[in-house]
This record gives C-alpha cells, sequence and structure tokens, in this order.
C-alpha cells in the first residue's frame, strides 16, 4: 500500500490534486450492517421498507434490506437504519 501511495504521490504532487480526490462521488458509510449514511446526495426516487433509491451527483443508489427506515435526512446527508442486504449503484437509464 506504501508503494502505491508513492506513485500517486508522484502523479498527483505536481499537479497539486489531492491524494484524497473524490470526483464529486457520494461517500456511503455503513456501520454492522444496520445504519448506512450517504453524503452528499440529491434526494431520494423512492423509499419503501425493502427498497430505497437515492439520487447522487454519481448516479443512483439502490439500497436494500428489510424495516429500512430514515433516521435523518438534510441537503446534504441521509442516514437509514435497518437489515441491509445490498447496496448498489444503478445506472439511471437501466431503470
Amino acid at each position: 500500500m506504501k508503494g502505491i501511495t508513492l506513485a500517486l504521490r508522484k502523479l498527483t504532487g505536481p499537479a497539486d490534486i489531492p491524494l484524497s480526490f473524490d470526483g464529486g462521488l457520494p461517500e456511503i458509510r455503513i456501520d454492522a450492517m444496520r445504519s448506512l449514511v450517504i453524503e452528499p446526495h440529491r434526494g431520494l426516487r423512492s423509499f419503501a421498507e425493502e427498497s430505497v433509491l437515492v439520487e447522487t451527483g454519481g448516479g443512483l443508489i439502490h439500497i436494500r434490506g428489510k424495516d429500512i427506515v430514515m433516521k435523518r435526512m438534510t441537503w446534504r446527508e441521509l442516514r437509514l437504519q435497518g437489515a441491509f442486504s445490498a447496496v448498489e449503484l444503478v445506472a439511471e437509464h437501466a431503470l
């Protein structure tokens, strides 16, 4: 891993690009498969107890599971709880 970081630093150093550059993609954090946070998001396309479709700058995120509830939604953060079985990035034209 150290070699990869050094190689990236050589490539990004002259251009002054940070190593943590994410290209505008959302950050998804899952804690013990019971809590899920996405930020930033652009809203919900659909919401049900077993399926949630979230719009983001990087595409649509489809979350599947059981007993999914929304714990918090701000203009930037979406926090869900439930028993999650899958989280996938979906091409919008595939819906």
